[in-house]
């Protein structure tokens, strides 16, 4: 959703903003994005993606991105606000604080900001796919399906565009166009997992059950750890008589959706807050249950950053990257544990520990060697 803007970190790598206080961010939040400033008409006229930053943006830019890719989206908000005073319709700004509210579930403030963007600049209606996301995610699946076809007629190769086509028409009960849609999507990502699973629901629905398990089964092996997925599948078996395996299936997805109903609460706790440690914890054990390895790697890479100096933090990382088979990042989280905790008896003896999971006799032993030194103050 947000790749139009990643040409222009080139143009933000300036020293970082002064860190934004609480209430600036409590500020931007409560903000309606509809009185933000206006640009003249045409000011922003001829502006490209590819455009570098002004260099009396960067900085304040910069910092707003990297607070969006550390999830802390009411820093970023409130980074792209002050962008935007100083630059009234800046349109990187624009489609990145349009691109936050989407993160932070307020998707009639992403749709209002979207607008704003193609107001201003129209010619890169091709790049707003999400703001058809906003319309869908609000109900509003006619302009939902109006706004992709708009995206469509300028960038014809968006895979996304094409997906959520496809979903708002089925909203809308054209089933035989939805799949002609999530087909093109296909064409383009033959391995997109959702756009698999969808037409999966599509066929079902149109009693084309043998079509649709080969699609559900696809989705389910892109991403096991997909509660619809499995729910797609297990309606599609128990259609065609395969009751046992339709059990098997729904029983899974009754044990992910509960997984995924407690991950949608810690991240609800985290858009707000996004650098409290217990959620974080909680949902780096979450997503390794569901067996999301990608997400599982992601959050605890996101929690050591958010709590460098807790040893339990890196503790849980050298058993989830080991798990993982992340030997690199095993190997640095040994390496940090060694440098930060250098006189903790508790770290070497946590590093022993591993080093003897590990297979490592000789390393344990130095580890316990050292923890024994430290207690004796050797």
């Amino acid at each position: 959703m947000i790749a139009l803007l990643f040409t222009l970190l080139a143009g933000a790598h300036q020293a970082p903003s002064a860190p934004l206080s609480r209430p600036q961010i409590d500020s931007a939040l409560t903000r309606d994005p509809s009185t933000l400033p206006r640009a003249a008409p045409g000011h922003w006229n001829g502006w490209k993606p590819s455009d570098t930053v002004p260099v009396e943006l960067a900085a304040e830019f910069g910092s707003a991105l990297r607070a969006y890719q550390d999830a802390d989206y009411g820093a970023a908000l409130a980074g792209m606000h002050a962008v935007l005073a100083r630059a009234p319709d800046f349109p990187a700004a624009l489609y990145q604080c349009g691109a936050t509210y989407f993160r932070l579930r307020r998707y009639g403030d992403g749709a209002r900001v979207f607008e704003r963007f193609v107001e201003v600049v129209p010619e890169e209606i091709g790049a707003t796919q999400a703001l058809g996301h906003c319309y869908y995610s609000l109900g509003e699946y006619e302009r939902a399906r109006a706004h992709y076809v708009a995206v469509l007629a300028r960038t014809e190769s968006s895979v996304e565009a094409w997906r959520g086509l496809g979903l708002a028409q089925w909203k809308l009960g054209d089933a035989p166009r939805a799949l002609e849609s999530l087909d093109r999507a296909l064409a383009l990502r033959p391995d997109h997992a959702d756009a698999l699973m969808w037409r999966a629901q599509v066929l079902f629905e149109l009693g084309r059950s043998g079509e649709a398990l080969l699609a559900a089964v696809r989705a389910r092996e892109l991403t096991p750890h997909e509660p619809r997925a499995w729910y797609v599948e297990a309606q599609v078996l128990a259609d065609l008589g395969r009751d046992e395996d339709a059990t098997r299936a729904r029983n899974r997805f009754l044990e992910l959706n509960r997984i995924e109903q407690e991950i949608r609460t810690q991240e609800g706790l985290l858009l707000h807050e996004p650098r409290a440690l217990e959620p974080l914890l909680r949902l780096v054990v979450l997503q390794r249950a569901a067996g999301n390895r990608a997400e599982t790697k992601a959050v605890m890479l996101r929690t050591l950053r958010t709590a460098p100096n807790e040893l339990r933090v890196h503790a849980l990382a050298l058993e989830i990257f080991a798990g993982l088979d992340e030997r690199a990042l095993v190997e640095r989280t040994v390496t940090e544990i060694e440098t930060r905790f250098a006189r903790s008896p508790a770290a070497w003896r946590l590093l022993a520990e591993h080093h003897l999971a590990a297979s490592q006799p000789e390393r344990a032993a130095e580890a316990e060697k050292r923890a024994g030194e430290l207690e004796r103050g050797s």
